[in-house]
């Protein structure tokens, strides 16, 4: 009887406390702050790839009302331009001997946003829709879209005071079909006479416009000073009477023209071939939702002088091989911003 009155108590004490605990859970456990959520890894700065458009791309960044019961009022939340962050981040990353290596803040004719976002009684997020521009823009620059959230006591609000829950610092990385990481361990380098190859096992190409990327001339290292001299563009101009598909496999063609975007630096640029590409996609076996597509420029072979890395010496670089790109694209997900496995 000892021990049944024990655990009687035992239930009782526990049924108090779940009571205790509910009544106190239909109280705000923390403050309603505003914050934006733009996941970022180990930086402050958040890597956004867009696909671009040259009519222009539209990214959606959501605004959220933190706390443990939902927002029970309409609040208008003010978004502005936040120069200031983006410029200490620059300071403590990069220092000021190698500002060109900064983050590059985007022009203001480059964007368009409403300063004023609507969050209704009921909801606890919204989306600040963004409109940019990217034609002509040069992305041998990372350019950033410095927000914040803003505050004064008009407002109704109080943004969240947690370093890096009110500001954003957006980094547009617009990509199209040809764009991204390509392998390059076929593709081989060599310098002057020197018969030995240059190592480089991958070379990054970016977006210039739909149908058109640029990669840096031979292994032109990215975070050389004067690499923007070094842009190759390459502009791929598909077959029209070249498709194959053969049960889920598909297979396209065409040309690539190559030739230098700035010729300041007197490369001397020559291309001893025509380029070809071909795009081969097949169904993975093992994750048939996955569509595996490679692309593959063939037939690179080209020579370019360097008369920047050294004064008063002329490097001839000589480049030949292929160079390919694989992307791995979920068609369960129809925004390919989001289907894509970067």
């Amino acid at each position: 009887m000892k021990y049944k009155n024990i655990y009687a108590c035992i239930l009782a004490a526990f049924a108090l406390s779940v009571s205790s605990c509910s009544e106190k859970w239909e109280e705000e456990q923390y403050e309603h702050y505003i914050s934006f959520k733009a996941p970022t890894t180990n930086s402050t700065v958040t890597q956004l790839r867009v696909k671009y458009n040259q009519d222009g791309t539209h990214y959606r960044l959501p605004l959220i009302v933190s706390g443990s019961t939902n927002n029970d009022r309409d609040i208008d939340v003010h978004v502005g331009v936040d120069s200031d962050t983006l410029q200490i981040y620059n300071v403590e990353h990069f220092g000021e001997g190698r500002k060109d290596l900064w983050f590059k803040e985007l022009s203001s004719q480059r964007y368009v946003f409403n300063p004023v976002t609507h969050i209704s009684a009921g909801e606890n997020t919204a989306l600040v829709d963004i409109q940019l521009d990217f034609n002509g823009l040069d992305f041998s620059e990372k350019w950033v879209l410095p927000l914040i959230v803003e505050d004064d006591p008009s407002y109704g609000y109080q943004s969240h005071p947690r370093l890096g829950y009110n500001n954003a610092l957006l980094w547009f990385t617009p990509f199209n079909d040809y764009s991204g990481t390509y392998q390059t361990t076929a593709l081989s380098v060599y310098a002057g006479d020197n018969e030995a190859k240059l190592n480089l096992s991958t070379r990054n190409a970016y977006v210039v416009d739909e149908n058109s990327i640029f990669f840096y001339a031979g292994a032109i290292d990215e975070d050389r000073e004067d690499r923007k001299f070094f842009k190759l563009k390459a502009v791929f101009v598909p077959d029209p009477d070249f498709v194959q598909e053969e049960g889920s496999s598909t297979k396209s063609r065409g040309t690539v023209l190559v030739e230098p975007m700035n010729n300041i630096a007197k490369l001397n640029f020559y291309s001893e071939s025509q380029p070809t590409y071909i795009i081969e996609e097949n169904m993975d076996t093992e994750r048939p939702l996955l569509l595996r597509r490679t692309l593959t420029i063939q037939g690179l072979k080209y020579t370019f002088n360097d008369p920047l890395e050294t004064n008063g010496n002329l490097i001839t670089y000589r480049v030949d091989g292929n160079m390919s790109l694989q992307r791995n694209i979920n068609t369960a997900i129809p925004d390919e911003e989001f289907a894509i496995e970067w």
